[in-house]
């Protein structure tokens, strides 16, 4: 479905939308966070040809009509950009323009609607232009599907939030990989699965070993926290949801314990014991 370099640099969101598209649970609408527009953009392009092809289901052909305008933005249907009105002294999405896309959505149409807003920050997207969108972004026209991006959460109305799903755009994740690499690491797969101590006593020991085994391979304390985070992402993600949480949380707090000096003997022994079972 999606381009090799997607697949490459961002693999948990191409799983996230393969899988969701396959069976049929494409949401009607999604945040897009990350700092990147391009890529966004890139994802949303992809995600409008695979809704619309014409020649093959589920992967774009890149040759058919749709395919082509859709790529260099010239489609007037089943990409819809809107965004800011550039006679806009505060260059914001005004609420006529928000009135004109649900004239356009209440017309019925032969293809499959992605509606992309660049700009979804309140700066961009204010609140009485958001709250007129609110009823369509909930219930949503039949084979319509609205993507918001932005670089951050924290400055998009609540209210859109609530009504969509969250998808980070980063290499975070391959980025903490490949910084081990680098580093050379060398844990034993102990170090990384058996994370959980079954009781006090062992958590004192298990900390005590990690602590030693970290002396001898004179690593860096911060790189030992972030090789657990990574090789524990995949295993407990889907599998222990529960563990997943308790891990990142104490991870988390053991990396501030790094950042305010304290020791780190202490730190390890503070998180094998908030690990304890």
């Amino acid at each position: 479905m999606f381009p090799n370099n997607l697949q490459t640099n961002y693999p948990e969101v191409v799983k996230f939308l393969t899988n969701a598209i396959l069976k049929g649970q494409l949401a009607n609408s999604y945040v897009f966070i990350g700092k990147d527009s391009d890529v966004i953009l890139k994802f949303t392009k992809v995600l409008a040809k695979i809704l619309n092809c014409k020649k093959n289901k589920n992967i774009p052909c890149e040759q058919c009509t749709n395919c082509k305008w859709i790529e260099r933005n010239e489609h007037p249907q089943a990409l819809i950009t809107v965004s800011p009105d550039p006679e806009s002294k505060k260059e914001q999405i005004k609420i006529d323009n928000i009135r004109e896309l649900l004239n356009t959505l209440n017309t019925t149409s032969e293809y499959f609607r992605v509606i992309y807003f660049p700009s979804s920050s309140l700066q961009f997207l204010p609140s009485d232009s958001c709250n007129l969108l609110l009823k369509t972004v909930e219930e949503t026209p039949e084979r319509t599907v609205f993507i918001f991006a932005n670089q951050s959460r924290n400055d998009i109305l609540g209210t859109i939030l609530s009504r969509s799903q969250t998808i980070y755009i980063n290499q975070k994740c391959n980025s903490i990989q490949e910084s081990i690499k680098s580093n050379q690491i060398n844990l034993s797969n102990d170090d990384f699965t058996e994370c959980f101590p079954k009781n006090l006593k062992d958590s004192l020991e298990k900390a005590k070993k990690t602590y030693e085994l970290i002396q001898k391979n004179e690593t860096n304390i911060k790189d030992y926290l972030m090789s657990l985070a990574v090789q524990n992402y995949d295993p407990l993600k889907y599998k222990n949801q529960k563990q997943y949480c308790l891990l990142y949380t104490n991870l988390t707090r053991a990396y501030l314990k790094t950042k305010s000096f304290m020791q780190s003997k202490i730190v390890i022994e503070d998180l094998f014991l908030s690990l304890t079972q």
